[in-house]
C-alpha cells in the first residue's frame, strides 16, 4: 500500500484522528471481521472528521452492515449532504417497517411511497439499499433482483480526492467559496447546524456576531462551539449576553472549554462552588468558613448570577448575598504567604516551604501550584489537604501529566467524588482501564452525553460503555422524567440514542404539545428519519412552526410527513423559498409535482 502518510491532508488531524485513518486504511481493501464491525461501528458514532466520515461513507461494503451507515446518519459531523442520503437510506427502510403494520387500506399508499423514495436515492446507494433489503427478506422493487456492490477497493488509493467533503459542504462560512457580505448573510439565515456552528467559532467577530442573531442558536449549539472554539473574545461574548449569562449549561460549558480564558473560568467556577456550598447548607464551622471564603473571591459580576439562583433556590439567602454584596470585600483569609516565584537559574523553593503549603495552603493559587509539584510526594500531600475542594482539583487535572492523574484516579476519595471523576475521565492519556473504573462515578445522563460527545477521548470501549449506561439510565426513566432529560440535552440524547428515543411515541408527542418547545428539538425530530410519522403530523400544527422557516422546510424534506401535512405547509412558504427546495434533490416527488 503507497505510504498515507504522504496525504497532506494528514497534517490537518490530530494525533488520534490519524492513527484512526491508519486503521481504516489498512482494513479497507478488505471484507471486515466481527470486530472490525464493531470498531467501525463506534468510529461512525464516535468520530468528529469529516474526511475520515466521507472515507466511510464511500466504502459501499462498510455501508452494507447496517449498524455502520445508522452511525455515519447520525452523526452531525458527517458533511451535510453525504447525511442527507445516508438519511433517505434509513428512511426508507423505516417506512417499510412502518408499512408492514400499517392498516390495510394504507398499505398501497405507503408500498407507492417507498418505490418513490427509493427512486429517489443516489446511484451509490442503491446497491447498497437492496443488499440490505436482501439481508431482511424484503424485496425493494416487483423482480427482488439485487444489484451487485462495487468491488472491493484496491490497496493503492488516492486518499486526498477520497476523503475530500463534497462541495457544497466545503464551500461554509470560513472557507474561500463566499464572500464576506455573503458569509455574514449565510450566519444570519442559515438552517444548517454544522454551518452556524463553524460561524460562531470564526475568527472574524463581526461574523460571530451575525451568528449570534441566527434565530436558530440554540443553548445545545453555545455549547458545542464552547466546546471547539479557541478565540477568547468569543467566550466574553457569550458571557456578556444576558440570555446566556443565567443558562447553567452555558456557564458549565465555559468551565468544561479547552479554550476558555483562565479568568474568566476563574470567575465562573468561584460562583459554581458558593453555589453548591450554600445548596449543601454550613453543616458545621468548617462549612461556614469556606461559604465566607468563597464570598470574598466572587466577582462583581457574578452576584448577578448568584441573586438570581437565591431568588429561585433560597430566597432566605438573599439577605445574605446582599451583605456580601454591598461589603465588596475580597481579602483572602489563610497563609500569608505563597508559593515563591521561580529563580533566574530555574530553582524551586525549599522542600520545606513546598510541603507546608501542600499541608497547610488554603488559597487556590498555592493548592494548584504544589499538585503540579516536581516531587509527586509533595503532590500526594496535597490530596490529603482539607482545603483541596473537589472543583480545584478537577480544574487542575486537565494540566496534570499521566502519572499524576493516574495518582488521583487510584485516591481512595476523590476517584469516587462525581465531578473529579468527570475530569478525569475526560484525560486524554489516562489509561483505559482506569477511565473505565471511574465511569461508575458519574452521576446523570449529562456527564455520559459530555464523555460520547468529546472527539479526544481515546477509548472506544470508554465510549461503548458510557452509551450503555446512558441507555440504562433514560430507559429506566419515566415519561416526564424522559421529556425533561431530552429538553436540558437540548435533544442531544436523540444523537446518541436514536433507536430508544424516536421509537418512544407516547414521550416525543407529550414534548411536542409543549408550545415553549425549543425550536432546536423541533428541528431535530423534524430531520430525523426515524421520527414516526403522528409526531410529524403533531409539529405541523405545532405554533413555533410559523416562526421557524428551517423547520418547514425539514418537514418537507422529510419523505415520512403526511402528505395532507405537506402540502398545507408548502402553501405557507414564499415563491423564494419553494424555489430553493425546489432545487434540492430530496423533496419527494409529490411536492414536486404539485409545484
Amino acid at each position: 500500500m503507497r505510504e498515507t502518510t504522504e496525504a497532506p491532508f494528514l497534517a490537518t488531524l490530530g494525533e488520534s484522528d490519524r492513527n484512526h485513518f491508519r486503521h481504516l486504511a489498512l482494513i479497507r481493501p478488505q471484507l471486515p471481521s466481527e470486530t472490525q464491525i464493531r470498531m467501525l461501528e463506534g468510529l461512525a458514532h464516535s468520530l468528529a472528521s469529516p474526511r475520515l466520515l466521507t472515507l466511510m461513507a464511500r466504502t459501499p461494503h462498510w455501508l452494507a452492515h447496517w449498524p455502520i451507515l445508522l452511525g455515519l446518519a447520525e452523526n452531525e459531523a458527517t458533511p451535510e449532504s453525504i447525511r442527507r442520503d445516508l438519511e433517505m437510506v434509513v428512511s426508507l427502510f423505516d417506512q417499510m417497517r412502518e408499512m408492514d403494520h400499517a392498516p390495510a387500506q394504507e398499505k398501497d399508499e405507503r408500498a407507492e411511497a417507498v418505490k418513490t423514495l427509493y427512486h429517489q436515492l443516489s446511484p451509490a446507494l442503491k446497491p447498497v439499499a437492496k443488499l440490505l433489503a436482501k439481508q431482511l427478506a424484503r424485496t425493494v422493487s416487483a423482480t427482488g433482483t439485487t444489484q451487485e456492490l462495487p468491488p472491493l477497493p484496491s490497496e493503492d488509493e488516492d486518499w486526498e480526492t477520497l476523503t475530500a467533503p463534497p462541495a457544497a459542504a466545503v464551500e461554509t462560512p470560513g472557507g474561500g467559496g463566499f464572500q464576506r457580505e455573503d458569509r455574514l448573510a449565510r450566519a444570519r439565515e442559515t438552517a444548517q447546524a454544522e454551518e452556524l456552528l463553524l460561524c460562531l467559532t470564526d475568527a472574524d467577530p463581526e461574523i460571530r456576531q451575525a451568528g449570534m442573531q441566527n434565530p436558530l442558536v440554540s443553548e445545545d449549539l453555545i455549547c458545542r462551539a464552547l466546546g471547539q472554539c479557541g478565540v477568547p473574545d468569543f467566550f466574553e461574548e457569550v458571557y456578556a449576553e444576558a440570555r446566556w449569562y443565567f443558562r447553567e449549561p452555558v456557564r458549565a460549558g465555559i468551565l468544561e472549554a479547552p479554550g476558555s480564558p483562565p479568568e474568566l473560568s476563574r470567575r465562573v467556577g468561584i460562583a459554581r462552588e458558593l453555589l453548591a456550598a450554600l445548596d449543601r447548607g454550613a453543616a458545621g464551622r468548617s462549612d461556614l468558613r469556606r461559604i465566607v471564603s468563597l464570598f470574598t473571591q466572587l466577582e462583581e459580576g457574578e452576584y448577578q448570577f448568584v441573586t438570581y439562583w437565591a431568588k429561585r433556590q433560597a430566597p432566605h439567602l438573599l439577605r445574605v448575598v446582599k451583605y456580601f454584596y454591598d461589603r465588596l470585600q475580597r481579602q483572602r483569609n489563610g497563609v500569608s504567604g505563597s508559593l515563591p516565584e521561580r529563580v533566574e537559574e530555574g530553582r524551586w523553593a525549599s522542600l520545606e516551604e513546598r510541603v507546608f503549603l501542600a499541608t497547610q495552603g488554603t488559597q487556590e493559587d498555592q493548592l494548584m501550584q504544589v499538585l503540579k509539584d516536581p516531587d509527586q510526594q509533595v503532590m500526594a500531600l496535597a490530596l490529603e489537604n482539607p482545603a483541596l475542594t473537589s472543583r480545584i482539583l478537577a480544574s487542575a487535572v486537565p494540566t496534570l501529566d499521566r502519572d499524576r492523574a493516574e495518582r488521583v484516579a487510584a485516591h481512595r476519595t476523590w476517584s469516587q467524588d462525581p465531578l473529579v471523576a468527570e475530569a478525569l475521565v475526560h484525560h486524554p492519556h489516562l489509561s483505559e482501564a482506569s477511565a473505565l473504573r471511574l465511569l461508575d462515578a458519574l452521576q446523570g445522563v449529562k456527564p455520559c452525553i459530555e464523555v460520547l460527545r468529546n472527539p479526544r477521548l481515546p477509548h472506544l470501549e470508554v465510549k461503548r460503555r458510557a452509551l450503555e449506561t446512558l441507555r440504562g439510565l433514560y430507559l429506566a426513566m419515566d415519561v416526564p422524567q424522559r421529556i425533561t432529560a431530552l429538553r436540558a440535552s437540548g435533544g442531544e440524547l436523540m444523537r446518541h440514542l436514536p433507536q430508544e428515543v424516536l421509537q418512544d411515541e407516547e414521550t416525543l408527542r407529550q414534548m411536542v404539545a409543549d408550545r415553549q418547545l425549543d425550536p432546536g428539538i423541533l428541528l431535530r425530530l423534524t430531520r430525523n428519519k426515524l421520527t414516526p410519522r403522528s409526531v410529524l403530523e403533531q409539529i405541523a400544527g405545532h405554533p413555533v412552526l410559523m416562526a421557524h422557516a428551517p423547520i418547514m422546510s425539514e418537514l418537507l424534506l422529510n419523505p415520512k410527513t403526511p402528505r395532507e401535512a405537506s402540502v398545507r405547509i408548502w402553501g405557507l412558504l414564499s415563491e423564494v423559498e419553494q424555489q430553493q427546495l425546489l432545487r434540492s434533490p430530496h423533496l419527494p416527488a409529490a411536492l414536486r409535482h404539485l409545484a
